[in-house]
C-alpha cells in the first residue's frame, strides 16, 4: 500500500522532543546521504502529500510527535525518527533568527516526551540521540539503515557536511554547515544561570527525574553545579508556556486527519 494517488512507497518523517533537538541535522543528513528522491524544503507537516512518484517522501516537523501515533497504527509504509536530546542542552541553544535570545524553554519537553515515551517500542518508530548524532553518526547511520532496510546509502554520515545543499531555512537552523562535531553536547554547563533560571520556573521535577531515566544522569548531584548560581529568568524566543488551548490545537484533528490517510492508503 502507498500513501496517495501512488506517488510515494515508503515515507519517513522526523518529530522531535522540542526544537533545537536536531531535526534539521538528521533530515538533512538523510537527504545527502541516503537515496531519498523527494523531500521538503524544510520544515512541513506529517500530513503532507508528495507532489510526484517516489520511493522514498522525508519531511521533518519538531511538533508532529504530538500526532505521530495514529499515522503509525493506520499506514504500514510510515516510519517516524524521533530526535531526542538532553534538555538542558535544548534549553541553551540559539537560532541564526533570534542570536540574542535562548530559543526554546522546556515547555517542551515536558509536553512532547511523554508522546515519545509511549511510541517507543512501536517497530516504525526509530529514536536518535541528538548526542549519538553528532558523536558516532556513521553508528547512527547503520542503526537507520537496520530499521529500515529499505534505505540505500550513497555516503556516510560522517561527510555530510560535503555533499549537503540545504535551503536558507535549514542554513539559519543549523546555523551553518560543518562538520559533524560533538561541541554542543553538555553545552548548558556554560550557561547555569539558565538552567538554573529554567528550574525555577518549571521546577526541578520537570526533568530532573527523567534526566535519569533517560540515562542522562545516573542521579541527581548535577544539581550541585547550580548552587549559588543566580537564574537568569530572561524571556526565551517562544512563549515560556503552552496554553491548554495552544496543546489542543496541535493535536486537533489528529485521529480524524490519520482516518482520510488510511482511507486514501486503501484506494490505491
Amino acid at each position: 500500500m502507498i500513501l496517495s494517488q501512488n506517488k510515494a512507497k515508503i515515507r519517513i518523517h522526523i518529530v522531535g522532543c522540542g526544537p533545537r533537538t536536531g531535526t534539521t541535522l538528521m533530515a538533512e543528513m538523510a537527504i545527502a546521504c541516503f537515496a531519498i528522491d523527494l523531500y521538503t524544503e524544510h520544515e512541513d507537516s506529517i500530513y503532507t502529500r508528495p507532489t510526484r512518484q517516489a520511493e522514498i517522501f522525508l519531511t521533518k516537523r519538531p511538533r508532529d510527535i504530538l500526532v505521530a501515533e495514529p499515522i503509525l497504527h493506520l499506514l504500514p509504509n510510515f516510519y517516524v525518527i524521533y530526535m531526542l536530546r538532553d534538555p538542558r542542552d535544548t534549553i541553551v541553544s540559539k537560532h541564526r533568527k533570534d542570536p540574542d535570545r535562548y530559543w526554546a524553554s522546556l515547555r517542551y519537553w515536558k509536553a512532547y516526551t511523554p508522546y515519545g515515551c509511549k511510541l517507543q517500542n512501536h517497530p516504525r518508530f526509530i529514536t536518535v540521540r541528538y548526542e549519538d548524532l553528532v558523536q558516532k553518526p556513521d553508528e547512527v547511520q547503520a542503526y537507520l539503515m537496520q530499521r529500515m532496510p529499505f534505505l540505500t546509502k550513497r555516503a556516510s554520515f560522517s561527510r555530510y557536511h560535503e555533499l549537503a545543499q540545504p535551503s536558507q531555512r535549514s542554513l539559519d537552523a543549523l546555523r551553518g554547515i560543518r562538520p559533524v562535531a560533538s561541541s554542543s553536547v553538555g553545552k548548558w554547563r556554560n550557561h547555569l544561570p539558565r538552567v538554573a533560571g529554567q528550574l525555577q520556573i518549571h521546577g526541578k521535577q520537570a526533568i530532573a527525574k527523567d534526566l535519569i531515566e533517560y540515562n542522562y544522569e545516573s542521579d541527581e548531584s548535577w544539581l550541585n553545579e547550580l548552587q549559588g548560581v543566580t537564574p537568569d529568568y530572561s524571556e526565551s524566543h517562544w512563549p515560556e508556556y503552552f496554553t491548554p488551548e495552544e496543546l489542543k490545537q496541535r493535536t486537533r484533528g489528529k485521529y480524524s486527519r490519520a482516518f482520510a490517510a488510511f482511507l486514501r492508503n486503501l484506494g490505491n
